[in-house]
């Protein structure tokens, strides 16, 4: 049989406090794809603190590793820009596991302008022609703004 792991959320929030019988329940503080900046912030400017919570749906998944990387899509040049890439977060499921809740903390993020970002949750992939290779498992986005 096959071992497969598939995200099904995958949130940037301010907080994720997790609690409950087995921590299976999350509460998600501060939701916000927008990050306000003053009209005279001079960049590069550093985001302190940001989670990514993630919901893994599992089917005899194996112990693994994760990375995230944060891209700034609208770079003045119209070229995308690579602003971190952060981990590896190792994730140990457990085989007999369904669903995982992992929140993933990235610390000292530097935005390097205004616009829209994307973060990406990577993984490296065991088979096939892309075998040692990372490849995307999710995404978000966020918007920086004045």
């Amino acid at each position: 049989m096959s071992r497969r792991v598939r995200v099904h959320h995958f949130v940037a929030n301010e907080t994720t406090r997790t609690y409950g019988h087995g921590n299976r329940t999350s509460d998600l503080l501060r939701v916000n794809y927008w990050h306000e900046v003053p009209a005279d912030t001079e960049f590069p400017r550093t985001l302190l603190r940001m989670d990514l919570f993630t919901r893994f749906y599992l089917h005899r998944a194996n112990p693994c590793d994760f990375f995230l990387q944060v891209v700034w899509l609208d770079h003045p040049s119209g070229t995308q820009e690579l602003l971190g890439h952060y981990g590896p977060f190792s994730v140990n499921f457990r085989r007999d596991e369904t669903v995982r809740d992992v929140t993933f903390n990235l610390h000292l993020i530097r935005l390097q302008g205004v616009g829209r970002h994307r973060v990406e949750l990577l993984r490296e992939s065991k088979r096939g022609w892309q075998a040692g290779t990372l490849v995307a498992m999710a995404e978000t986005y966020f918007l920086v703004e004045r």
